[in-house]
């Protein structure tokens, strides 16, 4: 069997965003969407006729969008050659108790997909939805491949840090010989001698905390027993950039062709390096190591004189003195008062 894996599409209003003139729909929904056919337009090149979402197609948990769900359906019935395969994240379920109600029962009749409503085994694949006795199925069964939607102890989060999981590669070794999941956005791969596992990530970058990751799709040929990582195209960047005086020049040329190219760059200030003409066009942080010994602030002065100084350390430009001042002296005469 061959088929493309995808997962974590996070489908949502995302009111907070500009609206895409030509579609209607705020920029971070049209880019998802925009995004998923480039997956599909892949697999229909490539002779690739099943697609297998991995959970939380949805974002909203307990609320539905409309102009999410509208999204959804209109991609699935854009696609009738293509057959998806789909099973229930936490972000489609209303709660985590036995109750439980999933946003995806709107696909249920739709003839071009299957959504895996409780765990099931077909052929050498287990599918296991997220659910309440998830843990206890996945740890009670054994399969070739396992295709479900969950935190693994060993994986990792965008920031790099990794979250103690009530599964473990412990817990898989010997039940399964790969692994597909969603759940995680970073893509990674955890590979063993007896195991290999893969988090196939979101297929954009949703925000900040995923600048820089190369977003994909997986394309899995059992028979072959080949895994293939696919880039995705059609949205919107996250690149935070180093600069310093030695590199000013490279960052420049970089930094332009990625905003022509529709992207969003922060620069990171390592250095003394002037970026005044860059201050209106580019997100700066200042990461400039700081000498603080030497503050030239004693018990001597008053208040006033005190946050003075510290603004001229912290190179406030005069001008703004007084309204910071303004601002702090306040807040110091409320906590005496209280």
């Amino acid at each position: 069997m061959k088929f493309a894996f995808s997962a974590d599409w996070h489908l949502s209003a995302y009111s907070q965003d500009d609206v895409e003139k030509e579609s209607g729909l705020s920029k971070t929904l049209f880019e998802i969407v925009n995004t998923l056919k480039y997956i599909v337009n892949y697999c229909l090149k490539n002779s690739i006729k099943t697609i297998v979402v991995g959970g939380d197609l949805l974002h909203g948990k307990s609320i539905i969008h409309a102009v999410a769900q509208g999204c959804l359906l209109d991609f699935f019935r854009s696609y009738n050659d293509i057959h998806f395969i789909v099973i229930d994240g936490n972000h489609d379920l209303s709660s985590k108790g036995k109750r439980v109600v999933s946003a995806l029962k709107s696909i249920d009749k739709e003839p071009n997909v299957t959504r895996i409503e409780k765990y099931k085994k077909d052929g050498d694949i287990l599918y296991v939805p997220y659910s309440i006795d998830m843990i206890d199925i996945i740890k009670n069964n054994s399969s070739k491949y396992l295709i479900s939607h969950f935190g693994l102890s060993e994986g990792q989060l965008n920031s790099g840090i990794s979250i103690i999981s009530d599964i473990s590669i412990k817990d898989l070794q010997g039940k399964y010989e790969e692994v597909y999941l969603g759940h995680y956005h970073k893509p990674q791969e955890i590979i063993r001698n007896d195991i290999k596992l893969y988090y196939v990530g979101s297929p954009i970058q949703l925000d900040w905390g995923e600048k820089h990751e190369e977003k994909r799709f997986l394309v899995i040929d059992t028979d072959k027993r080949t895994v293939e990582s696919i880039h995705t195209e059609g949205y919107t960047k996250y690149f935070s950039i180093p600069i310093n005086i030695n590199n000013k020049d490279s960052v420049l040329q970089e930094i332009k062709k990625l905003k022509n190219e529709g992207h969003l760059v922060r620069l990171e200030k390592m250095d003394e390096v002037n970026l005044e003409d860059l201050s209106s066009d580019f997100n700066i942080i200042d990461r400039v190591d700081k000498d603080i010994t030497n503050r030239g602030i004693n018990n001597e002065m008053n208040d006033r004189d005190k946050l003075i100084r510290y603004l001229e350390i912290m190179k406030i430009p005069k001008d703004d003195h007084e309204k910071y001042l303004s601002v702090a002296l306040n807040i110091k005469e409320s906590c005496i008062e209280l």
